[in-house]
């Protein structure tokens, strides 16, 4: 899993001097946005933004990252933070913006590696669905001279990113695999508020994962609603269909920004969800970090995904029957038409013969994002299976997984 050619010479010559060649601080990065955007202002007026920025930057300084990953790091800040500056330079021009009702939104969520990147992708072929794809969660607003717009820019940044990513990470297309019109995850949008899930799901900055279980997420979530807002002014359907895992861990957070939303609760075997979201983790992080213990990579995920699975059932207390629908992964697999219409019925949305048709025709094509078997071991990452079952008893006993 270790970092491959070209980009194993690039750590080879610069690790030596990879902390004063790139440097992390929030000062520095914020002065970069800064230039690149020619804008100041991030909205931060309760200095909860500053905060989240300056706990990020405390955290990626303990781990022993290669030249590429530092530079990974700074990349990512440099892109988030110029989002956040245009995104508040858009809404100072269009305040009415913020006005745009955002009902009923369709979320599916679950621990990583249970299906929701299929059952997306499937409800995707309802074109009453507003779905964003990578390049618009990855780049909601464009440069100043089209902020509202600038579509094919920010495609092209996508793009590019992608290709970083390819390049990086070649193996990745095998567990989960991007593309920049793909339909894709809305996490983005919450990284734009310096809650950056991509630093521990993918990059392996685990402490900042556990310190984030501890963080006031309503703050992230509001931006992630004016975001979606941003989106809808560009272009509007019926509703928003909406996917990303980590919702699970913050679903308290996003009820409170989205009341009326509408869950998607995916639930799969536990050893197979943890060992494949332990493999999918480890082969990022490796090619990042000097130095990745996978038996750390085993404890991180095992315990995160418990706490998931407890935080998401707590917040789920607070909903009615109606407003949650849970699936297992090897029920939708096995009848995903019957699955997919017992959803539409569940959430009284409209299904006609026409749309049943569009919606077979995507099952057929199987749009799993995966290229090729995901093969790993539990027991790579220190785990057993007897170790992943006995965390999770009564979540398998109420869900039958």
């Amino acid at each position: 899993m270790a970092p491959t050619f070209p980009l194993s010479v690039v750590n080879m010559l610069g690790d030596p001097l990879r902390k004063p060649l790139i440097r992390i601080d929030a000062d520095r990065v914020m002065k970069l946005a800064e230039r690149l955007t020619g804008l100041h202002d991030y909205g931060d007026n309760d200095g909860s933004f500053r905060g989240r920025l300056n706990e990020t930057i405390d955290a990626v300084q303990e781990t022993d990252w290669n030249t590429v990953g530092r530079f990974g790091i700074r990349y990512i800040l440099h892109w988030h933070l110029s989002n956040r500056l245009r995104l508040v330079q858009l809404l100072k021009q269009r305040p009415d913006i913020e006005e745009i009702d955002i009902v009923r939104p369709l979320i599916i969520t679950g621990l990583f590696r249970t299906g929701t990147t299929y059952l997306h992708n499937v409800l995707a072929a309802d074109r009453s669905s507003r779905v964003g794809r990578m390049w618009e969660f990855a780049h909601p607003v464009g440069r100043s001279r089209d902020l509202l717009g600038d579509s094919k820019w920010r495609r092209w940044r996508g793009g590019h990113e992608v290709a970083m990513d390819d390049l990086m990470i070649p193996e990745q297309g095998e567990a989960h695999k991007v593309t920049a019109d793909a339909y894709e995850e809305d996490f983005f949008l919450l990284e734009n508020d310096m809650a950056h899930m991509k630093l521990f799901v993918g990059l392996g900055e685990y402490d900042y994962g556990r310190r984030t279980l501890d963080w006031d997420m309503v703050g992230p979530y509001r931006w992630h609603k004016r975001q979606l807002q941003v989106l809808w002014a560009q272009r509007s359907e019926e509703r928003w269909l909406l996917k990303c895992p980590w919702h699970l861990w913050n679903l308290q957070a996003l009820l409170a920004v989205y009341p009326d939303a509408q869950l998607i609760q995916t639930h799969r075997g536990l050893v197979d969800a943890v060992g494949s979201q332990c493999s999918l983790s480890a082969r990022i992080a490796s090619k990042f970090q000097r130095r990745l213990d996978l038996h750390e990579v085993g404890r991180f995920w095992l315990e995160y995904s418990r706490i998931g699975i407890e935080r998401g059932l707590e917040a789920r207390r607070a909903l009615r029957q109606s407003q949650i629908y849970d699936v297992r992964l090897r029920d939708l697999r096995a009848r995903p038409l019957e699955i997919i219409e017992d959803i539409y019925r569940h959430f009284d949305l409209p299904l006609d013969a026409e749309l049943t048709e569009q919606l077979d025709a995507r099952i057929a094509e199987d749009p799993t994002a995966q290229l090729g078997e995901h093969d790993y071991d539990i027991a790579d990452y220190g785990l057993t299976a007897d170790q992943i079952g006995a965390q999770f008893v009564d979540y398998r006993t109420r869900f039958g997984v």
